[in-house]
């Protein structure tokens, strides 16, 4: 095998084995050892029903012996690490110098939770670049008119009688003028980030920063949150300030959807069991026992000015999510009768 061939089969995002007649391993790449749990090596020592469950051990000894095409579709597929996978098999018989005998057998691992991951980032990168100009315009063209409206209140009111109508409509308009330039501060952070003044950010200080501003911030600090900084020392390739920015607002969404009793956990895991450019995922859990998202609003949290709250603006998660695929991630929220989850996926760097 040549450098080229050798380089496509190891970073190509599939897992590729190659049997014999005999079905024994002469060839598997990164991504199925992966997949699978266990080191080249290991596997060469092993049979075929030794590594793969019965129903799948099966199919490929039917596709040797039928000498025909295999195609198991979403197959749950338990690594040796005893982590489930959704995964799409394909088992192909090879014959060699037109003989009915078949001489190898390949077999393709789809990783569906990797496909999604993959297209689920390409969407939201496309989404980014569009939102990320569309506001950046918006912010310049706001701004400036709120400036020279808010300078021409101030002067009317300073120069108005204090108990008049003028100074009190003066003064609504100082204010609102005041929130809605904080709003439109809030779009510069989704303006194109240049990576290269990116940096090594250690999510365990971030976190414990996070959660000291909001028991700060808010008053219903007797809920308890539970946070337990992991060992791995994880970290990402971004910007501190902002990650700060999406935990905090993850984190004051959890205290808010608890009315009485309840707490929060967060926590953080590697999934190693997918890649993208070599690198694992980091992913960061906040999970409330609040009172949940309903199903019909999970689809739309991540979208500009969609807000369940009397008070909200509809721009916390949003910019959230659009800082997080800054950083080659995304937030990901699922909720049930007993606990809302946000999952922050993030490459480890």
């Amino acid at each position: 095998m040549n450098k080229i061939e050798n380089l496509l089969l190891e970073n190509i995002q599939q897992g590729i084995i190659l049997l014999n007649s005999k079905l024994s391993i002469i060839y598997i790449n990164q991504e199925a050892e992966s997949l699978i749990g266990l080191s080249e090596n290991q596997l060469r020592k092993l049979e075929i029903n030794k590594i793969f469950n019965n129903v799948i051990a099966n199919e490929i000894t039917l596709c040797c012996k039928e000498k025909k095409t295999k195609l198991l579709r979403e197959i749950n597929f338990v690594t040796r690490l005893k982590v489930p996978k959704d995964v799409t098999i394909y088992i192909n018989p090879i014959f060699r110098n037109d003989k009915d005998e078949v001489d190898y057998l390949l077999i393709q691992l789809f990783n569906l939770e990797g496909t999604n991951i993959l297209n689920q980032k390409s969407k939201l990168d496309d989404e980014e670049k569009i939102m990320s100009q569309l506001f950046h315009g918006l912010a310049h063209e706001i701004k400036n008119p709120l400036a020279s409206i808010k300078g021409a209140a101030q002067i009317i009111r300073d120069e108005a009688d204090e108990k008049s109508d003028i100074s009190e409509c003066s003064e609504i308009i100082v204010n609102e003028s005041e929130r809605l330039s904080k709003l439109v501060n809030t779009f510069k952070y989704l303006q194109p980030s240049n990576k290269d003044s990116f940096e090594r950010v250690n999510i365990n200080e971030s976190i414990s920063y996070s959660i000291d501003i909001c028991n700060k911030d808010i008053k219903k600090n007797k809920i308890p949150i539970f946070f337990e900084p992991s060992p791995d020392f994880p970290s990402f390739l971004g910007n501190k300030d902002l990650a700060i920015i999406v935990f905090i607002n993850i984190i004051k969404n959890a205290y808010d959807s608890i009315k009485n009793d309840g707490d929060i956990k967060i926590i953080i895991k590697s999934d190693k069991g997918y890649k993208i450019n070599k690198k694992n995922f980091v992913i960061i859990e906040i999970i409330d026992s609040g009172d949940g998202i309903k199903t019909e609003n999970l689809k739309n949290l991540f979208k500009p000015f969609f807000t369940t709250k009397k008070q909200g603006q509809g721009i916390g998660l949003f910019v959230s999510q659009k800082i997080i695929n800054k950083f080659g991630g995304y937030i990901e929220a699922k909720s049930d009768k007993k606990n809302t989850t946000f999952s922050i996926f993030l490459p480890e760097y």
